[in-house]
C-alpha cells in the first residue's frame, strides 16, 4: 500500500488531502467538550494540515507517515505555519514504531488503517496502543467494505472490537460531509471515535 501512495503523490492524485479540518477533530480541539491539549499522534499524516491546525491550538504533535514527498511538504507547510512539529518517517506497520514514543490523549487516523489487509492491521493497532495513554481518544475515518480497484477495501465495523481489543468505540456516524469521487464514491464513509481502556 505505501508503494501506491508514493506514486499518487508523486502523480498530484492525493484526494484524500484536506485544507481545513474535519468536523469531528475541530469538535474535539474546539467544541464545547473538548479534549484538554497534549499530545497527537497523527497517523498517516500526508502533508500535516491536520497536524498544524492542532498544534495551533497548543498540542504537541508528531506526525508520521511512510511517504517521504508528502514528508517534505508536512514539514514545508509547518515552517509556513510558524508552528513546531515532529515528523517520522516510518510505515505504522514497520519495525520503527518504537520511535512514536508514548503518552498520547489523541490519535488521529484518516484513511490509513482502512486500507490494510488483518496482519499489518493488527501490527498497525499494536502500535498505536502501545503509544496511546489510558483514555486516549482514537478518531478514525473508514470506508465501509468492499472492492474498489486500488482503494481501501474499508473496515468492517462489526469487527472494530476484534481489530482494536483495547479500545472501546464511543460513537460513530456516516461522514456524509466528505465528498468521494471515482472508484470511492459509493464507499459509504463513517466516522468512529474509540477510547483507549
Amino acid at each position: 500500500m505505501s508503494l501506491a501512495y508514493q506514486i499518487m503523490y508523486r502523480l498530484g492524485v492525493t484526494p484524500w488531502e484536506h485544507r481545513e479540518p474535519p468536523e469531528p477533530l475541530a469538535g474535539l480541539v474546539e467544541g464545547p467538550h473538548a479534549l484538554p491539549p497534549g499530545e497527537v499522534l497523527d497517523i498517516g499524516c500526508g502533508t500535516g494540515h491536520d497536524a498544524i491546525y492542532c498544534a495551533r491550538h497548543g498540542w504537541t504533535v508528531t506526525g508520521v507517515d511512510a511517504v517521504g514527498r508528502a514528508l517534505r511538504a508536512a514539514r514545508h507547510n509547518t515552517d509556513q505555519a510558524g508552528v513546531r512539529i515532529r515528523f517520522l518517517h516510518a510505515d505504522i506497520t514497520g519495525p520503527r514504531t518504537a520511535e512514536l514514543g508514548t503518552g498520547y490523549t489523541l490519535l488521529l487516523d484518516f484513511g490509513c488503517l482502512h486500507g490494510l489487509p488483518d496482519g499489518p492491521f493488527q501490527r498497525a493497532a499494536a502500535a498505536i496502543t502501545n503509544a496511546a495513554e489510558s483514555g486516549a481518544v482514537l478518531l478514525m475515518f473508514a470506508f465501509a467494505p468492499g472492492r474498489r480497484g486500488p482503494a481501501p477495501r474499508g473496515i468492517d465495523p462489526a469487527r472494530l472490537p476484534a481489530l482494536l481489543p483495547q479500545w472501546d468505540l464511543s460513537f460513530s456516524r456516516p461522514a456524509s460531509e466528505v465528498p468521494l469521487r471515482g472508484p470511492t464514491r459509493n464507499a459509504t464513509p463513517s466516522w468512529y471515535q474509540l477510547v483507549r481502556k
